[in-house]
């Protein structure tokens, strides 16, 4: 074993990057998602170093989700001063440390971008893992009246905030809508007549 592959192999249990990142279904690997894409953008140095590790990054279709939520760049500025330059030359400490916290603070990243996401056109989203269970079908935002969907909406948001564990698996927020209505309204859009996302029959 050569030493630069002996060197990866010891740093490798304290380097985390969730196998499905680019596939996300926990709020910790939509964290990776995000944040690492975000980054390895902006800073090419750490998008290589991130790229020797196995995190696969965005191209299209998905490049274009997340060039469409205007708040992701914005998660950057939660960076730290002191860890910039380190990420800015690519090391692997910084590499280290932006794939873990990315994980851990994958609630709160979320939350910073599940409002943009809810209102994606369906197109941008219904073939990404991850993507399409935050993203609200069309045929609903044209249904519920918007103060009440922003309403909903903002409970979601700060339940990703403030209690998402990072292994959490991400929720689907359509079918939690659903319940949410009936609970407010006291009917089912899938079981009682006629299925609104259908239109009158």
């Amino acid at each position: 074993m050569s030493k630069d592959m002996k060197l990866i192999m010891e740093r490798w249990d304290r380097f985390v990057i969730e196998e499905d990142a680019s596939k996300p279904k926990t709020w910790g690997e939509l964290g990776q998602n995000i944040l690492l894409n975000m980054a390895a953008t902006k800073w090419p140095r750490i998008g290589k170093t991130l790229a020797r590790f196995g995190f696969k990054l965005a191209t299209g279709v998905a490049r274009q989700t997340l060039d469409a939520v205007e708040s992701a760049e914005d998660i950057l500025d939660f960076i730290p001063d002191e860890w910039q330059d380190k990420i800015e030359k690519g090391t692997e400490e910084a590499a280290t440390w932006l794939a873990n916290t990315a994980k851990e603070a994958g609630g709160k990243i979320g939350a910073f971008i599940v409002d943009d996401v809810i209102g994606m056109d369906d197109s941008l989203t219904k073939n990404l893992v991850g993507f399409d269970q935050l993203n609200i079908e069309d045929e609903y935002e044209n249904l519920v009246d918007k103060n009440l969907l922003k309403k909903w909406a903002t409970t979601v948001i700060r339940y990703a905030k403030e209690n998402a564990n990072s292994d959490e698996p991400l929720p689907d927020l359509n079918r939690e809508l659903e319940l949410w209505l009936q609970k407010q309204t006291g009917a089912h859009p899938d079981t009682d007549e006629p299925d609104i996302r259908q239109g009158q029959q």
